[in-house]
């Protein structure tokens, strides 16, 4: 039936009713429009910010890429992927820097609470994060490394400990001089170069660096 003749049988009350049905059924369309094509334009401006690496079977989304031999602070190597070829070496361990930190607060008689051990101590914690590391093959880190598994020992740990500057210059040295290594040429040249200036670091710049640490810590954690 046309429309006019339909509206011409409707009562007031029902034109009323049909009118405002229309204009809620126009808004909602109009909404989710402009919701569609909101969300379309913050997709677009998400995939050109957003960087991406690929690699032989898949992207991934938000990671830069690491190479054999890169170096830095083992927090931002975390932003990185080797696909799954290479280690981050921390260089001196993690755990003598985390050692060195317990000693610190030890001899100052200080007791974090557990939010601030956590965030010191925890894996992903300020140490292991702000610690140096050099991206190695999986098996000469393995096979190779000082400190790598069950090698790295409670008295290994305490005694390097004590000369983070020490155990930095063996570590690396060790890995330098390893034979049967799969690293290449151009990443041995790399790590030299990383572990140089790793080896130059002294065994005070380590505590002042541990110092500064856990007065960010003290200060920015409360629980």
């Amino acid at each position: 039936m046309p429309l006019p003749l339909i509206l011409a049988g409707m009562a007031v009350e029902e034109l009323v009713v049909w009118g405002l049905g229309l204009l809620a059924t126009s808004y909602v369309a109009a909404n989710a429009a402009k919701g569609t094509a909101k969300v379309l334009q913050q997709a677009m401006e998400n995939a050109q910010s957003t960087p991406t690496t690929q690699t032989d079977t898949t992207t991934i989304v938000g990671k830069g890429r690491m190479d054999c031999g890169d170096g830095g602070k083992y927090g931002d190597m975390l932003k990185k992927t080797g696909n799954g070829k290479l280690d981050r070496d921390h260089v001196p361990s993690k755990a003598a820097l985390q050692q060195a930190a317990r000693d610190l607060l030890k001899e100052a008689g200080i007791k974090l609470k557990a939010g601030q051990e956590a965030a010191l101590f925890g894996d992903n914690g300020l140490i292991a994060k702000e610690g140096r590391a050099i991206a190695i093959p999986k098996k000469d880190h393995q096979q190779h490394s000082e400190t790598y598994g069950r090698r790295n020992s409670p008295e290994k740990i305490n005694g390097d400990a004590k000369d983070l500057q020490k155990a930095a210059e063996r570590d690396t040295k060790t890995i330098e001089d390893a034979e049967g290594k799969e690293m290449d040429d151009e990443c041995a040249e790399k790590y030299k170069k990383e572990a140089d200036d790793i080896r130059k670091k002294t065994h005070a710049e380590y505590m002042q660096d541990l110092k500064k640490l856990i007065k960010n810590v003290m200060q920015n954690v409360k629980d």
